[in-house]
């Protein structure tokens, strides 16, 4: 019980520093990207010409109308950005500041909530792209639309209890990053991001069993103006409590020791 108290109190306290998890989130972007001309934006340039390069190529491949698809496309691959960079760089949360973690007594839910805003800022760049595919698309803002920021909300919900998971598993395991890593590549690959569902034809079923896919569908299709399908806000809501809860189990055991592993 003792262990339990102090991990709560230990988020409690993480929420209210808030200073500290925005500034640093907001400082890590400016560092990535000092002295050069564009700044964040070169994360915006590489996005859409990559995301343009992709569409051009893979609406010839599936033979599908070029605007809907890049629509499609271009906001899957955003939504997948900020999931895929919250799950890999979560691994670092606390190997990465581990320093900072040893001379100053702040609350561990501290840095992953400064790891997530830093992704969240690179999204919201990535979201420029997104407003110009969607208006080439002539895809415009309904209701269901609006639902994109609750729902984006709860992907940085989710993305701070596996920065924090993952975080304390990668310290004390330190091969779990490189696996992490494999294993998102591979998602990628078997997500309906670039692709279809209905292209899997009888198979299409065993997306469902995916809960990435889940998670991308719960933000894209308010993008896209359509409401998320009732499974994948199914999944979402089982998967945030279910993580949150896993992941405050493993705090009780993990998060006393964590400075030993850094």
């Amino acid at each position: 019980m003792r262990e339990a108290r102090g991990v709560l109190a230990d988020w409690k306290a993480g929420l209210a520093n808030y200073p500290f998890w925005w500034r640093f989130g907001l400082l890590d972007i400016k560092l990535r990207y000092r002295r050069t001309l564009l700044g964040p934006f070169w994360v915006t340039l590489s996005f859409g010409v990559s995301a343009v390069a992709l569409s051009l190529v893979y609406s010839l491949l599936f033979k599908v109308t070029a605007d809907s698809y890049f629509a499609y496309l271009i906001v899957g691959l955003a939504v997948w950005g900020l999931m895929s960079t919250l799950i890999i760089e979560g691994c670092t949360t606390f190997v990465r500041h581990s320093q900072l973690i040893q001379q100053q007594p702040l609350p561990i839910l501290a840095h992953a909530l400064r790891s997530v805003v830093g992704n969240f800022l690179v999204f919201l760049h990535n979201l420029v792209v997104v407003a110009i595919a969607l208006a080439v698309a002539g895809v415009g803002v309904s209701w269901p639309t609006l639902l994109a920021v609750p729902a984006i909300a709860v992907i940085l919900v989710n993305g701070v209890w596996v920065a924090m998971l993952l975080g304390m598993l990668c310290a004390r395991f330190r091969d779990l990053p490189q696996l992490v890593a494999l294993l998102v590549n591979i998602a990628f690959l078997v997500t309906p991001v670039f692709w279809y569902k209905h292209m899997l034809a009888g198979r299409a079923h065993f997306v469902d069993l995916n809960p990435l896919y889940a998670f991308l569908e719960f933000v894209r299709s308010p993008l896209l103006g359509q409401l998320p399908p009732f499974t994948s806000v199914q999944v979402v809501l089982v998967a945030t409590i279910g993580g949150w809860l896993l992941t405050f189990l493993v705090a009780i055991r993990l998060q006393p020791r964590l400075t030993y592993w850094l």
